[in-house]
């Protein structure tokens, strides 16, 4: 506490910024180990040969025994298509399309406030580091540089708010690049797997 508190004001801003980034690190990684679990090559060899052999309601249970938006995109391309009437191709992408746009925003979402964090932080650090260096000149144009101990508080407060805010933001960026990795490769599944289904019905 003593280090933290001589870091000054902007220690706090800090840390605010530390607890919503943790929050958002957590809520999100929570959400992909419960609704990404992606589409695992047996599962997807069930689905196509129920969808070769026109079985919708096996379709659609595979759909749904699994938490992923490719399979949800997919489960509405199943809903939407008949097994037994003309294939409207141009229809089944615009409903991939719409659902896509769905499922997407649910990927992303807070994604922001991490990348607040991620690029804040080090300029709050920052501001602390010129604010503590202003305050160490300050000292030294009042009572000249014979006594050092006087600067302390000053200097001391520069290289705190640095160190916290750097600590903040290191972990913060490469998680933020890691979920939007995360996301791009979710985002290529949706595409690939409706790009499977729709060839498979003009074949």
């Amino acid at each position: 506490m003593e280090i933290f508190k001589s870091g000054g004001m902007l220690m706090y801003g800090i840390l605010l910024l530390s607890i919503l980034g943790t929050t958002v690190i957590i809520e999100r990684f929570v959400y992909f180990l419960k609704n990404e679990k992606g589409i695992k090559d047996e599962l997807k060899a069930q689905l196509e040969e129920a969808i070769t052999s026109k079985d919708k309601e096996l379709a659609l249970s595979l759909c749904e025994s699994e938490n992923s938006s490719s399979l949800k995109v997919l489960k509405e391309l199943i809903l939407e298509h008949d097994f037994d009437g003309k294939v409207d191709i141009e229809y089944l992408e615009e409903k991939a399309r719409e659902r896509a746009l769905i499922e997407i925003p649910k990927l992303e979402n807070h994604m922001w406030l991490l990348g607040v964090v991620a690029h804040v932080t080090p300029l709050v650090g920052l501001l602390g580091t010129v604010s503590g260096m202003i305050a160490a000149f300050r000292v030294i144009a009042v009572v000249g540089s014979g006594k050092p101990e006087m600067l302390a508080d000053g200097i001391s407060q520069a290289l705190i708010t640095t160190a916290a805010g750097l600590t903040v933001a290191i972990p913060a960026l490469i998680l933020y690049n890691y979920y939007n990795k995360k996301i791009d490769h979710i985002v290529n599944e949706i595409e690939k797997t409706t790009v499977e289904f729709i060839n498979s019905l003009r074949k």
